[in-house]
């Protein structure tokens, strides 16, 4: 996929559900939606997986917006990543496998 094209504006429907129980972790809906944005991102078959290569690929948020999520919003990790691995176990099993999400 070239850089000039962008990745759908709309969420992957499984994406978006999986993602609905962590809205409670954000102040602002927007939040959600740009990480939503990224794991789209990265999930995607973009040339740069940066906050710039994402920002450029993926209908949406500014590299700025990618950015302040990042460096700014403020969730308690331990408790997101436990109610995450919970949700993981409870919705995310297919068969033999799990739907997992790694920013590396």
């Amino acid at each position: 996929m070239s850089e000039d094209l962008r990745v759908s504006p709309y969420p992957i429907p499984e994406l978006a559900k999986f993602l609905r129980p962590f809205r409670k972790h954000f102040y602002r809906a927007e939040s959600l939606h740009t990480l939503e944005r990224v794991i789209t991102g990265l999930l995607a078959e973009i040339e740069s997986k940066s906050g710039a290569g994402i920002a450029a690929a993926v209908a949406g948020p500014s590299s700025s917006a990618l950015y302040r999520l990042m460096d700014e919003t403020e969730w308690d990790e331990h408790v997101l990543n436990r109610e995450r691995v919970q949700v993981m176990v409870e919705q995310a099993v297919a068969g033999d496998g799990v739907f997992v999400v790694d920013d590396t």
